[in-house]
């Protein structure tokens, strides 16, 4: 069953990189969604969408066997609980599957000699309410062109005990420039984020500690 299993994932993988490439999607681009879970033609997107804005986007990654199912799956949304399986889908309890999403972590727009925040997450870093109109209306824009859509604002911007913190496992993307940078680990997020001179709101075991 195992062995049944690999070889399903393989076929839906190397068909949706069929499908990419007749999408005109970069072989480079799907090289990366081989790192990080993400749909081929995401990752053009938010490419594309930062190099077009002149934001850098950090986004934290699905499992790397979620890629066969974006488009196919819908993304899971916040209000399912059930995690993921290693083959980057997960079942709620009325048997519906979702694929692993896409968590916005930060959005900075290049200001000067550094950059600044784009708060994009409701006003004070609640759980729900109003965005800034600015930030609401990149959004809704980023969103009408993914594949797999984002469900809430960015994770950074959640100022609340609730907040999940990261987890050793996780694994993060950067758009910056046109170009996509993989970080396979929160620690190695951390470092892009020093040497961007941004604030990583983070302790090393993860917590959160940031603030509106």
């Amino acid at each position: 069953m195992a062995n049944l299993t690999v070889t399903v994932q393989e076929a839906m993988e190397s068909e949706r990189e069929d499908q990419w490439r007749a999408a005109g999607v970069p072989e480079a681009d799907i090289a990366f969604s081989r790192l990080s879970g993400m749909d081929g033609r995401d990752v053009r997107t938010f490419r594309e969408f930062g190099l077009r804005h002149s934001l850098l986007i950090v986004v934290r990654c699905p499992k790397a066997a979620s890629r066969a199912w974006h488009g196919v799956l819908p993304p899971k949304p916040w209000a399912v609980k059930q995690k993921t399986g290693s083959w980057g889908v997960a079942v709620d309890g009325k048997g519906r599957l979702w694929v692993s999403d896409y968590d916005l972590m930060s959005v900075w727009r290049k200001s000067g000699q550094g950059f600044e925040k784009l708060f994009m997450s409701a006003a004070g870093g609640a759980a729900s309410g109003p965005w800034n109109p600015q930030a609401q209306h990149l959004a809704l824009e980023l969103n009408r062109q993914l594949v797999s859509r984002i469900q809430h604002g960015c994770q950074d911007d959640f100022v609340s005990p609730h907040n999940p913190g990261v987890k050793p496992s996780d694994h993060f993307a950067a758009f910056w420039l046109g170009q996509a940078v993989h970080l396979a680990s929160p620690a190695l997020c951390a470092q892009y984020y020093g040497r961007a001179g941004l604030t990583w709101p983070y302790t090393a075991d993860g917590r959160f500690i940031g603030k509106a």
